[in-house]
Formats: structure tokens, sequence, C-alpha cells
């Protein structure tokens, strides 16, 4: 059987709204345009953009005994995603977000952490992560139940038994959160945060400042999305920048796990990073231009004319 890329992580539901200009006041309403449900989490919504790119890929987190557990891994398997090795807590309800989408595509976000807290290292399917050719681990951070040593041994495992790893995180970033991070980052192929969490991270101010500690923290790559600013890379031999495309932005949920996705989509085809930012920008970029993580991109020969046909943003 081929080895199989990995996502483990946040596994969340979210409910999407939009255009929402404003909350009513009291018990007034306010009528929509759209208003639907995704997958989402940094492992789940990852996972479906790489099976939408024609990745074999499996997904593992946790989810609840619930309904929209039932709707979460429904959705998943829709898209392609295998969720065998996605459990189910009972008495736990299933991470979920209610994200009103404003009309410039921001997001703000009122969430559950639910039952991504209640994953625990005794639900790691070791033999699949120690077989895995890609392990993405995505939004750890939200999850408690693996405790301070959780994540560095998952990534270390999967690192020696050959696989090229990445990691993105879910909440805003601290220098706290660093700090439970840094045994990881000598075993990720590319930490792929966006810019504003790493600078929180590093508790830095620049792009190029934060990219540069987290790389003397080890990581072998680090990869930062910037939304209209475009992306930056920075590894110990280069240092890569790429605009963003030029599009009529919908909504921004998804877009950092669209660009990852796309990236190790480009790591499995063999493409150099130069190449892989191209790829993973494009997937972002059509992300965004729908509602929900799981919007926009349909296929990898799509998302290929896309990077190719549609201009990028002007300096």
């Amino acid at each position: 059987m081929p080895r199989q890329v990995v996502t483990l992580g946040a596994h969340v539901l979210d409910i999407l709204g939009r255009p929402v200009t404003h909350i009513p006041a009291g018990q007034g309403s306010l009528l929509l345009d759209e208003i639907r449900l995704a997958p989402a989490g940094s492992a789940a919504g990852t996972a479906v953009g790489l099976a939408k790119l024609g990745l074999n890929v499996a997904t593992v987190g946790a989810v609840g005994d619930d309904a929209l557990g039932d709707v979460l891994i429904d959705a998943l398997i829709r898209n392609g995603v295998d969720t065998s090795h996605v459990v189910r807590k009972q008495g736990v309800q299933t991470s979920a977000s209610i994200l009103p989408i404003r009309p410039n595509g921001d997001r703000p976000a009122l969430h559950v952490i639910g039952a991504n807290a209640a994953f625990t290292m005794h639900d790691v399917p070791w033999k699949l992560v120690e077989g895995a050719s890609h392990l993405h681990l995505g939004g750890t951070d939200s999850m408690r139940g693996l405790g301070r040593d959780g994540a560095p041994e998952i990534v270390r495992r999967a690192h020696r038994g050959g696989a090229t790893t990445s990691m993105d995180i879910l909440s805003e970033g601290s220098a706290k959160l660093l700090s439970i991070l840094k045994p990881c980052l000598p075993f990720v192929d590319w930490f792929m945060p966006n810019a504003e969490q790493a600078c929180r991270l590093t508790e830095t101010s620049t792009s190029d400042d934060a990219a540069h500690r987290l790389l003397d923290l080890g990581a072998r790559g680090v990869l930062l999305t910037m939304g209209g600013d475009g992306s930056l890379l920075l590894t110990a031999h280069e240092r890569l920048q790429l605009a963003a495309h030029a599009i009529t932005v919908v909504d921004t949920s998804g877009c950092g796990d669209a660009y990852c996705a796309g990236f190790i989509r480009a790591i499995a085809l063999g493409w150099a990073p130069a190449e892989c930012m191209k790829l993973g920008n494009a997937s972002a970029a059509l992300v965004a231009q729908g509602l929900g993580s799981d919007a926009g991109i349909s296929s990898l020969e799509e998302t290929l004319r896309f990077m190719r046909e549609t201009p990028l943003r002007s300096s």
C-alpha cells in the first residue's frame, strides 16, 4: 500500500455566514446572502485541500459523539479524506466555530475547543504516523491532552520513519507557546504559521526577524503566509518572497490551511521551494474566493491553470 500523507491535529466544524456588517442589538436580525457549514481546523482543513489536489490523505484527531461530529466526518469523507483514524470522544462536543464573515473577508471567531483537547497520546495511530510519506501537524497547540511532550514525540517518530514534516498552529501565538513548540522544531522541515503568529511566538516585529528566530531554534525551513502581502520563505540558504494573486476576497477562512495543502502537494510532486510557494499561493487564492475552508479548490489541474493564468498583485 502506498505511504499516505497524514494530517494530525485540530478538527473543527465552521458555521459561516456572510456578509455580516454588524451584530444586531437585542433580539434584532440581519439578512445574509449565504450560510454554510465547512470542515476546518489546521489538520482537517489542510486534509481537504490535499485530497482535492489529488493526494491519498488520512487525517488524525478527535471529534465528539454529537451531531456536529457526524456532519464534520461526513464532510471530510465527501471530500475524499480517510477519516478512519479520527476518534469519537464520548460526552464531549465537537470543536466548532461561528464565523461572521465581514464584507472585506475578515473573520472574527467564536470558538469552542471541545474534543480537540480530549485527544491523547493513546489515540495516536503510531503505525500510520511512522509510515507516512509526509506528516503535517496542524493545531496541536489546541490539543491539551497531548501534554508538552506529545507533539515532539509524534513529529520525531514520523521524521525517523522517513517522512517529510510540516507544522502549523491554530492559536494567535505567544512566547509561552513557543517554549512548548521548541522541542518540535528540529524535526520540522517546514514550519508554516502566518506572519502575525510568528511574530507573537518570537516577540519580534518583522516577518524576517521572526523567521530567522525560528530557524535558529531548529526548523529546517520557515514559510510565513502574509494575507494580501503574499508569503515569505526562509531557509539557511535562501530567502524567497511571493506576492499574492490579484483576486476579490470573499472569506479568508482556511486560506492558510489551503496554502499548506498546496505547498505539501508540490513537495510530493518534487518541486523546488519557489515552485511549491506558487501552488500554495494559488490554492489559498482559490479558497479566498468562496465561503469556507472547503471552497474554491476543485482539482490539481484547475489549480495549476489558475496558478499559470491569474496575475499577482503589484507591489
